[in-house]
């Protein structure tokens, strides 16, 4: 259908997608919670003579943008936003635990065996314990009352009196199969399309239609903010710049109704 000149509602934009400079698709936002497209003209006034009215408008330099929001996080749309380059494979990945110390002394923790070695630290979490907040030194053999040993990543306490209650273990462990995104000194943002898709409601026929919103130029502008909130959903905000896509027909932004 053609553009509605009648009020029209977007009811749902909930996915959107970022192309490359070969229009291969590099990052999908499927949970699209908020896009505020702005499409900026500003212009200066100019006063003179007697008149308390502008006589004339100077056009000002254009910043058009998008500000998006979206519910999920995935690598892909990290990786586009910030140009950081995806590695699969053995990285040391930090961890903690809190254990409770075992008859022996013996603590043991989850990763003992893929720990890495000298990144292990012990401190004692237990209140009613005299050694309480105090981290423990690694020795190499006869621990005393605030050391330990480390054989196998099995952790041997020189304490007697800190079977049954808490240690926090800090320390790294090797990951032979893990994703990464890394994010360099030389790392350098792309310049994408941007493609939004919807569905709008006339207001007044209550026909539903969809909304195509493309950006032929982007590029990513301010801060990408991973938002991480206890027991809230998440909510990253990516904001991009329209960029001029040099194109012989001058398009920047397309809204099309089908």
């Amino acid at each position: 259908m053609a553009l509605s000149t009648k009020q029209w509602v977007v009811d749902d934009i909930s996915n959107a997608a970022l192309f490359d400079e070969n229009d291969n698709p590099v990052a999908f936002f499927e949970r699209l919670t908020k896009m505020t497209l702005s499409i900026d003209s500003k212009q200066q006034r100019v006063y003179g003579g007697a008149s308390k009215y502008a006589f004339h408008l100077t056009e000002q330099d254009a910043e058009s943008g998008i500000q998006l929001e979206n519910a999920e996080l995935d690598f892909n749309m990290l990786l586009a936003a910030t140009g950081a380059e995806l590695a699969t494979g053995s990285v040391a990945v930090p961890f903690f635990e809190k254990l409770t110390v075992a008859t022996g002394g013996i603590v043991t923790p989850s990763k003992a065996a893929v720990l890495v070695a000298g990144t292990d630290k012990v401190i004692v979490v237990s209140k009613d314990h005299t050694s309480a907040g105090k981290q423990l030194e690694r020795v190499s053999a006869t621990p005393t009352a605030l050391q330990y040993t480390i054989a196998a990543g099995v952790i041997t306490l020189g304490d007697a009196t800190l079977v049954g209650k808490d240690v926090r273990v800090f320390g790294s462990y090797t990951s032979v199969a893990s994703t990464s995104a890394s994010i360099t000194t030389t790392t350098r943002n792309k310049s994408y399309k941007f493609v939004a898709y919807g569905k709008a409601l006339d207001d007044s026929t209550e026909e539903w239609f969809d909304v195509t919103i493309i950006i032929y130029k982007s590029k990513m502008l301010g801060t990408f903010n991973i938002d991480q909130q206890r027991k809230n959903a998440t909510a990253n905000t990516l904001e991009l710049a329209v960029l001029d896509a040099n194109r012989s027909d001058g398009k920047v932004i397309d809204i099309i109704t089908t």
